[in-house]
């Protein structure tokens, strides 16, 4: 019996595999000029007549090749999941990070890499943890009020650390040695009302999904409340891809890093973590 289905997953992918060809020609195509030499008005005319190509997508295939061509890292990625693959990283990649940024292609999911990418950015504009940060908090009139006086003082940041040190050393369950993955109902309470369950990144607002144990459970089967933190899904995938520094430091110390601790014993853990996810 005729399978429809298989048939059209097959030729689906030898499509896939056949646009992305095309897409890796039409530069040398506009170089040449070979759209004008068989006649067409346009590189846009002859890319749709001849690969079904819209004029957006002419113009992405032609941005992302100017930006990689000279990469052949990205370009070797491009060949093999497309030019949508490496648009993500193809502005900020030079020829020195252009193996670091395939590498990251190869091992993130699409969302990761996003995420990835902005605290890149972000640390590499803001490098130093010494450098004087702007912050944006929404209090009632009444507590602004206080607040905007209580900045005026000269020891302003040295007792806003001490009240927030003292509130970290409010009482809080025991740390539960156990077999079970399972962490207990009261440590992930007091854990997520830590971040008002909002990922503990400091750059991230997103819900967090996931309680991460920064020492890796299976490495000491101990659910530990001050060694849980609530992770939005590519916080915690980054955690997972060794690329937090200070990852069991407060989460406001953590650093990106561009490749893992290979010697860390987290990062055996973590790799057949993401053997399991990937199947």
């Amino acid at each position: 019996m005729r399978n429809i289905h298989a048939e059209f997953v097959k030729y689906g992918k030898n499509a896939k595999y056949w646009l992305r060809r095309c897409e890796m020609l039409l530069p040398e195509i506009a170089k040449q000029e070979i759209w004008k030499k068989k006649r067409f008005t346009s590189i846009y005319e002859y890319a749709a007549k001849l690969a079904g190509m819209n004029h957006e997508k002419v113009n992405n295939c032609l941005r992302i090749m100017k930006h990689i061509e000279d990469k052949p890292e990205l370009l070797q990625v491009a060949r093999e999941k497309g030019l949508g693959a490496v648009r993500p990283v193809a502005v900020i990649a030079t020829k020195e990070t252009a193996k670091l940024w395939a590498e990251k292609i190869e091992v993130m999911s699409k969302h990761t890499l996003e995420t990835y990418i902005k605290d890149y950015k972000k640390e590499g504009i803001c490098p130093g943890a010494d450098q004087q940060q702007e912050v944006t908090i929404k209090l009632t009139p009444k507590l602004a009020k206080k607040f905007e006086a209580f900045k005026k003082r000269a020891d302003f940041e040295t007792l806003l650390e001490k009240f927030m040190d003292e509130v970290e050393t409010q009482p809080k369950p025991e740390p539960v040695k156990t077999e079970s993955p399972y962490i207990p109902v009261a440590i992930k309470k007091y854990v997520a009302t830590k971040t008002n369950g909002i990922c503990a990144h400091p750059d991230c607002n997103k819900p967090a999904e996931v309680f991460h144990h920064t020492k890796r459970f299976s490495l000491n089967h101990e659910h530990n409340p001050d060694q849980i933190t609530p992770l939005c899904k590519a916080h915690h995938d980054l955690c997972h891809l060794g690329l937090i520094a200070n990852e069991e430091s407060q989460p406001y110390e953590w650093q990106l890093l561009a490749f893992p601790d290979t010697t860390n014993p987290k990062y055996e853990v973590d790799q057949l973590v993401q053997a399991y996810k990937t199947g």
